[in-house]
């Protein structure tokens, strides 16, 4: 039998209640490790993800948070701490895009600018800041930041959105840097288009949705939307033995998309 990746080790996912997070957590459930799912408002989500976990055999555990709250994200990290006896791996993926149509700098209001900026990345500030005592109590760990291709490349009327991915980059590096003497490791997945709710509302939103999801397809060199499961294996490579010595990485999942400089749709 394959040795699971994972075992005994303790991972929180935030935003674990659908998509990339839900993906993740089962992934790594599967690999031996027990898991905190972080979730906000989608309570049900992140029920149906610990069932899934239940189901192939593993622990979970449900965290309502919002992580942009210091207070409460001190106490999921406790909670699971005192559940499972630690954290060995941080993957912060919970993140929202703009409700505006318009988001350029002259336009945005400051409420949304800041709902934005506090979600994606003091989320992540706050989750790391909270989660990495624990790993350095147990002499060391894992933070996979799931960012975006925003984060590397520039796109019209999604200012704050950018502007959030691209700072989840360079706090990756940042943090690298800083705990690389702790033996915890940072690294960052940029997913491009990837076959989320999120993603399929957005089409959904279009005069032509599978008109749409063909464009959106012929961007990437691969010629597909990707799936939750892809950004997932990368995770697991992260989060396993497999990149010890790997951090400070920012890795494209994007199917090409951003090798291609011209992003040419034939």
């Amino acid at each position: 039998m394959k040795a699971k990746r994972l075992k005994g080790k303790v991972a929180l996912v935030t935003g674990a209640g659908s998509g990339i997070g839900r993906a993740i957590a089962v992934l790594f459930a599967g690999e031996g490790a027990k898991l905190g799912v972080n979730v906000n408002r989608n309570i049900q989500g992140g029920e149906k993800t610990v069932a899934e976990i239940a189901d192939i055999g593993s622990k979970a555990v449900l965290l309502q948070a919002d992580i942009s709250q210091s207070a409460a994200v001190k106490d999921m990290v406790k909670n699971l701490s005192n559940t499972f006896g630690g954290v060995d791996i941080l993957v912060n993926n919970s993140g929202i895009g703009t409700s505006r149509t318009a988001d350029r700098v002259t336009d945005i209001g400051e409420d949304e600018w800041d709902k934005v900026i506090d979600v994606n990345l003091k989320g992540m500030l706050l989750a790391s800041k909270y989660a990495i005592p624990q790993m350095l109590k147990k002499g060391g760990g894992a933070v996979i930041n799931i960012s975006s291709i925003r984060g590397l490349l520039g796109n019209p009327v999604l200012a704050s959105y950018c502007a959030s991915k691209g700072g989840m980059v360079l706090l990756t590096k940042e943090m690298a840097l800083d705990y690389a003497g702790d033996n915890i490791r940072v690294n960052c997945i940029c997913p491009g288009f990837t076959d989320t709710e999120m993603f399929r509302t957005y089409l959904g939103k279009q005069d032509d949705p599978d008109a749409a999801r063909r464009i959106f397809s012929e961007m990437a060199p691969l010629n597909r939307i990707g799936r939750p499961e892809d950004i997932a294996y990368a995770a697991l490579f992260f989060a396993s033995d497999a990149s010890s010595f790997v951090t400070g990485a920012v890795l494209p999942v994007d199917g090409g998309y951003t090798a291609n400089g011209i992003r040419r749709i034939q």
